[in-house]
């Protein structure tokens, strides 16, 4: 039986699709990390929340016009091969993007192939 290990397809399942779970928050380190980069980019496309109880969370990413969270992550691109994407700030996206998808069963249940055994890139 041979075990089959996370490798992401680059298909942007997970950047065009941000209803999972992390519906756009991001953590105090992201904004720390950004706040000491000065990507104001990047800040511009987040609010903060005070939850009350010293606890805040972090809505991302943001439309700077509306204020509207977006459907599909603003940083990912198409990749020039035109079949796959790229992150655009991929040395300093959020964390939990990162860590995507958390185990076999969160990609499952989010819709990403990083997991299958026979993978077709799409």
């Amino acid at each position: 039986m041979s075990r089959t290990k996370f490798n992401c397809r680059r298909c942007g399942h997970c950047c065009r699709n941000l209803v999972d779970a992390y519906r756009g928050s991001v953590s105090d380190a992201d904004l720390a990390r950004w706040r000491l980069e000065g990507r104001r980019d990047l800040l511009a496309r987040v609010e903060t929340l005070d939850l009350g109880h010293g606890n805040l969370l972090h809505l991302a990413w943001l439309d700077p016009a509306t204020g509207e969270e977006v459907d599909a992550c603003p940083w990912l691109q198409i990749a020039p091969d035109g079949n796959q994407v790229l992150c655009s700030i991929n040395t300093i996206k959020p964390d939990h993007c990162r860590s995507f998808p958390e185990n076999r069963r969160h990609a499952a249940a989010t819709g990403c192939p990083g997991y299958a055994t026979n993978p077709q890139r799409s």
